[in-house]
């Protein structure tokens, strides 16, 4: 596996360790002693990615992290204390078979589990992308339509969702998700 944002020069994040069952792949990296994990928790994160549908959602690991001026940046759900709360992002995923390369497409959900609203994130990069040239409207026309699809088949697929998640976070991780960690050789991100 290997990530990176859309536009990255080469070489992106990886090789990270990873398993796929059909069209979900699960990979993990370490975050930097910056950041602080949520108690019980290390700062192994799992990454799940739909690859038909080109999204990517995690359950961030981590509470706070510090930057290098000592600026401390919350993570989800330090109000509620929970560290539950889901983060998704549009991907573009290029499937070789057995290297998998997703590029961040900007726009995120943050989707939280204790009934709070999901919250939309980056519209404006992705729009600013489009506007710069750096991501081609074929890519953006592309993304835009799976992420309706991954909206409507996991979070809300009736125009009035109130009985709750469609499919959220998808039945298809579980198997993935039950695997014990680490995957494979714990690779850090410098980020």
């Amino acid at each position: 596996m290997w990530r990176g944002k859309y536009g990255d020069p080469v070489p992106l994040f990886g090789p990270l360790p990873g398993m796929r069952e059909s069209a979900v792949v699960a990979y993990e990296f370490a975050l930097p002693e910056r950041f602080e994990p949520w108690p019980g928790r290390t700062r192994l994160e799992r990454v799940f990615v739909l690859t038909d549908v080109g999204v990517g959602f995690t359950q961030p690991c981590w509470r706070s992290a510090t930057d290098s001026a000592g600026r401390v940046t919350p993570g989800l759900d330090v109000a509620t204390g929970g560290g539950e709360s889901w983060y998704v992002d549009l991907l573009e995923v290029t499937d070789h078979g057995s290297a998998i390369i997703a590029r961040d497409l900007y726009a995120d959900v943050i989707v939280p589990v204790d009934g709070r609203h999901q919250r939309m994130l980056d519209l404006d990069d992705f729009a600013d992308a489009i506007e710069h040239g750096t991501m081609p409207a074929a890519v953006a026309v592309d993304g835009l339509r799976r992420w309706q699809r991954f909206l409507d088949r996991h979070l809300h697929r009736d125009r009035d969702p109130r009985h709750g998640w469609s499919d959220f976070p998808p039945a298809a991780i579980a198997p993935l998700a039950a695997l014990p960690t680490p995957l494979g050789p714990i690779v850090t991100w410098q980020g």
